[in-house]
């Protein structure tokens, strides 16, 4: 019996190993190549720049030889494209990278010596025009990689393309001397690059750009309505820039990468739903005009041909708070498949802080200044995102406020304290760092509406001075979050 039962069970499996044999093969899968930051690649970004020049005006006709500060804030879009090699080892990634940017930021303020419109009207003011054109970039980059995600710094040189006219008005006699200037400096920033499928990535990327000091100098003459204008106009101008944009690239040829890693499982798994906080640190640079204003005393008769009973600035000049900040935040996202929605709050310290001569700066004479600074900043925001591998890239929008403080020393000082609200949008690329910790990058564009403060007479023939300001302000920071609750 036990012979014939062996052979029974020999048979019957050598039946079912035929059966098998005869069954088709079920096909499986192989791994996903792994994803390499080394090659030649090229791409096309957008976004926006907020320039923060110092100007300084020297006026012979008045007078003075001594520089006196003023500011230009250059503002506009930006579009141009990039071309850059990588090559990865390990987990470290170095490159090279290039880029050719148009742009259209320009701006035209008014001060340095003097911003005066009399209440005649006589005008005695110098206006400044900065426009650049075009920059380009040559950058080295250093990142950190975690599979299809990239984190990096980047610095190099620079090259912009500034054009700079100075126009002076000296009641109804206007002239203009222009300048074009081809500027050399440097850039440093840093960016969150991502990949979005196949060859293609995104990154989000802040560079600061400073050009150094060019100074613009001649004869400027004109003549209006019997009135002549013959002045020696000398004016140095600090032009600097901030970049912020989005950037989307095609790798065209395929390195080598030594020590590729995979993609760590955790971050292929990572949800964004659940309950976040954590600290942000960056710089803040505001954008902001003013006006200043002398009312003459009503018991004073008006003055023959008088239009108004008070002298202003001629036009609108700017100033701008700069500085760092520093703070935290707390939200919560829900995840919809690759969708993501979620509100944050966060507080900020600022140091952002700037002085400027105002309507009257003459040398020897009278001399205007006006400070203001951020004390703190505040927001609450919605986000909308999209998820992918890690990574997400979001727009954010909602309420802002801070606490604006301005000093006006017109012969007598003046201090006051505001809170101002207004609303917030911006954008950023968020990615999974390691465990429940994230990282962020963002930019913020705030505006926060105007203030208006009058204070008492500063000399003889003025009952009251005021002051009327916009509060605009651009922030770039970085952050970390940590999951407090899926």
């Amino acid at each position: 019996m036990r012979p014939a039962g062996l052979s029974a069970a020999i048979l019957l499996a050598s039946t079912f190993a035929a059966s098998a044999a005869d069954l088709p093969v079920k096909y499986k899968a192989p791994p996903p190549a792994l994803w390499s930051w080394s090659g030649l690649y090229g791409g096309v970004n957008a976004g926006y720049s907020f320039g923060r020049d110092t100007v300084q005006e020297a006026s012979v006709d008045l007078g003075g030889s001594q520089l006196l500060p003023g500011r230009v804030l250059p503002t506009g879009a930006i579009f141009g494209g990039q071309l850059g090699y990588n090559w990865q080892v390990g987990r470290w990634v170095w490159g090279l990278e290039g880029d050719v940017q148009w742009s259209g930021q320009r701006d035209t303020a008014c001060g340095g010596v003097e911003c005066i419109q009399n209440s005649n009207p006589e005008v005695g003011a110098t206006v400044f025009r900065h426009d650049v054109q075009w920059f380009t970039t040559a950058r080295g980059r250093i990142g950190l990689a975690n599979g299809d995600t990239l984190l990096y710094l980047t610095g190099g040189a620079a090259w912009a393309g500034v054009r700079e006219t100075t126009s002076v008005q000296r009641d109804d006699a206007i002239a203009s001397l222009v300048v074009r200037n081809t500027v050399g400096g440097w850039v440093f920033g840093g960016g969150i690059e991502g990949r979005l499928a196949q060859s293609w990535t995104v990154k989000f990327e802040y560079l600061h750009l400073d050009f150094g000091t060019r100074t613009a100098s001649g004869q400027i003459s004109g003549f209006a309505g019997g009135v002549g204008l013959d002045v020696f106009e000398r004016v140095n101008s600090h032009v600097t820039d901030n970049i912020v944009r989005i950037g989307v690239n095609h790798r065209l040829l395929d390195g080598a990468g030594m020590g590729v890693p995979q993609s760590d499982p955790a971050m292929m798994a990572w949800r964004w739903s659940g309950l976040y906080a954590g600290l942000n640190g960056g710089y803040g640079i505001g954008n902001n005009s003013f006006k200043e204003f002398n009312f003459i005393d009503p018991a004073i008769p008006p003055a023959v041909n008088e239009l108004t009973h008070y002298i202003s600035s001629f036009a609108p000049q700017k100033i701008s708070p700069q500085g760092a900040l520093a703070g935290g935040q707390i939200g919560y996202s829900w995840q919809f498949d690759r969708i993501v929605l979620g509100l944050e709050a966060d507080a900020q310290w600022s140091g952002q802080k700037d002085t400027t001569c105002a309507m009257s700066c003459f040398v020897p004479g009278f001399v205007d200044k006006l400070t203001q600074q951020f004390n703190w900043f505040g927001t609450a925001r919605g986000r909308l995102g999209l998820a992918e591998r890690g990574y997400l890239l979001y727009v954010t929008g909602g309420a802002a406020f801070a606490e604006i403080e301005e000093t006006d020393d017109f012969g007598t000082v003046s201090n006051f304290k505001r809170t101002k609200t207004g609303w917030v949008a911006g954008g950023g690329i968020e990615a999974w760092l390691m465990g429940r910790w994230t990282g962020k990058i963002e930019y913020l564009h705030a505006d926060l509406g105007n203030i208006s403060h009058t204070f008492p007479a500063i000399n003889g023939g003025f009952v009251a001075a005021a002051t009327q300001s916009s509060v605009r302000n651009d922030l770039v920071r970085i952050g970390l979050n940590y999951k407090l609750l899926d």
